[in-house]
């Protein structure tokens, strides 16, 4: 039996059933109408009753997708807060090591000197060397 099946059927009445009917049946007419309307109310009430669960339920599902949202929000800002952190120490670490990396003007003077007191050095040696050989060749002889 389907929910219509249930529900009594509508009365109607012109207004020659007034003038014609007995008073019983009328009376009798009137609480098949009663009925008929209290079954309506109750089939309303019945589907006002399950829309109302069923926003309910809409209303706590979209509250937890929201909670969970939010919670996925924080830990992404949490994770964005984390990795900007690590850029900044990285950004700090090049800078440093651009730093060491530059020398420093005693450096420089030390590397520009070094090569003018090798070739000096060389210069020495190569003279010595000529010193040497000249004062070996007047024993030879």
């Amino acid at each position: 039996m389907t929910n219509e099946e249930l529900l009594p059927k509508k009365v109607r009445l012109s207004k020659t059933d007034f003038k014609v009917m007995a008073r019983d049946e009328l009376i009798l007419k009137w609480k098949q109408y009663e009925a008929y309307v209290q079954a309506l109310e109750g089939k309303y009430t019945d589907l006002n009753s399950n829309d109302v669960t069923g926003l309910r339920e809409s209303e706590e599902k979209l509250r937890q997708q929201q909670q969970e949202s939010a919670l996925r929000e924080n830990i992404l800002v949490m994770r964005l807060a984390t990795k900007e952190q690590e850029i900044q120490e990285c950004t700090t670490q090049i800078q440093y090591l651009k730093q060491v990396q530059q020398p420093s003007v005693a450096q420089l003077r030390s590397t520009m000197v070094g090569p003018v007191i090798n070739l000096f050095f060389l210069k020495m040696k190569g003279e010595l060397e000529q010193t040497k050989t000249s004062w070996n060749k007047p024993k030879m002889n």
